[in-house]
């Protein structure tokens, strides 16, 4: 019995369709610890916003950002290695953050400084554009990610603004962490 040529790339196609699966799938696992580390890096962000003078954010958002860094990339290093892929991929998520966070620095040195509000919105904003974008590319959770944290920042900062602080702690620093959590038992 042969196979015909059409059966032939069928069958392919399939194969190459479940191996795409079981990648995507594998890189939710390595990612999920990722999204549950900026998770706590998050909370603990947003609740020192709602607590401490604005004189100390940068500080206090330097020091955690440095924490969820090095945690990010002890991760990241891991996460090929176990799964055979290529070395460069810690290198990649470290260009890939410092672009992101040089964005929004950027964004913070040329806007006025006379409201604190939207300051407080554009990391969820922003975040939440990255992994929707990431999602429509690459993996679709990342999109229901993305789109959730960017509907709960912009419902906060219009419902709640003298309280965004605390609800992006909450929601923002917890739907990462859950998200997380998903995206590890995938």
């Amino acid at each position: 019995m042969s196979v015909s040529e059409h059966e032939a790339r069928g069958a392919l196609a399939e194969i190459e369709a479940v191996t795409r699966r079981g990648q995507t799938l594998k890189g939710y696992r390595y990612a999920g610890p990722i999204l549950m580390v900026w998770g706590v890096i998050w909370f603990l962000g947003y609740l020192g916003m709602a607590r401490l003078s604005p004189a100390l954010w940068g500080w206090m958002w330097l020091a955690l950002d440095g924490v969820g860094f090095a945690a990010t990339l002890l991760l990241a290093a891991k996460a090929p290695a176990a799964a055979g892929g290529a070395a460069g991929q810690a290198m990649r998520t470290s260009l890939g953050m410092a672009a992101g966070v040089a964005f929004v620095l950027a964004i913070v040195a040329v806007f006025p400084k006379h409201d604190l509000l939207p300051y407080l919105a554009l990391p969820g904003l922003f975040v939440g554009f990255i992994y929707t974008v990431l999602g429509i590319y690459l993996a679709p959770r990342y999109a229901w990610i993305g789109v959730t944290l960017f509907v709960a920042t912009l419902a906060g900062y219009y419902a709640w603004p003298a309280h965004l602080a605390e609800w992006l702690a909450v929601v923002g620093g917890g739907g990462l962490f859950l998200s997380g959590v998903w995206l590890r038992s995938a």
